[in-house]
């Protein structure tokens, strides 16, 4: 909306895509794009990567935590920007991790208590997190990825994207032996693909949009 715009409009890194400050560890508040989108990310990714996606986080059917009161992307973008309760919404005041909620998979039996992102450009990689229970028991799913910056010229003269391919997911659930799966069959050996643009960044609060549609908050965690 426009409230994004706006914000993004505020930028003060240039070149966020090179930027040392797109490097660290970012706890998602909210995740969202319009139901076309949503729609066309579903048929294309097939029931398994829509789960996937879905538990960590990047759909646009994330339903939001009650910190929101806007009831979309631009009211949380503004609420960061303003630097209202950005630390305890990160830590979880109420001690829960950010954007507790429950998803609808297994009936009901799956509660996602948290959705995470570590960054490290200069390594190239990315690993999505999802931190789940599954009927009462903790589950974490791991998404693993390298990435790295796409030409300025590709992106209006902005280098403020990242190309993202997709290696491995991993799962640990309580106290079993992690499993992890390879995605390097994907997609002639690439794995699959997609992509990341960060429209704001500053010390604590990254705002951006995904090739999925979707427009997501995250600020920085300790």
């Amino acid at each position: 909306g426009a409230q994004v715009l706006a914000i993004e409009a505020l930028n003060p890194t240039r070149d966020a895509a090179l930027a040392p400050g797109l490097t660290g560890k970012w706890s998602l508040l909210y995740t969202g794009a319009t139901p076309e989108d949503a729609a066309a990310r579903s048929a294309l990714e097939g029931p398994l990567g829509s789960t996937l996606t879905e538990v960590t986080g990047s759909s646009g059917n994330a339903a939001m935590a009650s910190y929101f009161q806007g009831g979309n992307a631009a009211g949380a973008a503004t609420r960061a920007a303003d630097g209202k309760d950005i630390n305890a919404q990160a830590s979880g005041s109420d001690g829960k991790k950010p954007l507790g909620r429950s998803i609808i998979l297994l009936d009901g039996a799956v509660e996602n208590k948290g959705n995470f992102q570590d960054i490290d450009a200069e390594a190239g990689t990315v690993e999505n997190r999802a931190e789940l229970e599954l009927f009462g028991l903790p589950l974490q799913v791991r998404i693993e990825a390298n990435c790295a910056p796409v030409d300025a010229e590709l992106t209006g003269g902005d280098c403020k994207r990242l190309t993202v391919a997709f290696q491995r997911v991993a799962f640990t659930l309580g106290p079993l032996p992690t499993v992890t799966l390879p995605l390097g069959w994907i997609n002639d050996g690439k794995g699959p693909e997609g992509w990341l643009d960060t429209t704001y960044l500053d010390e604590d609060f990254r705002l951006g949009r995904g090739d999925k549609g979707s427009t997501f908050v995250t600020v920085r965690r300790a």
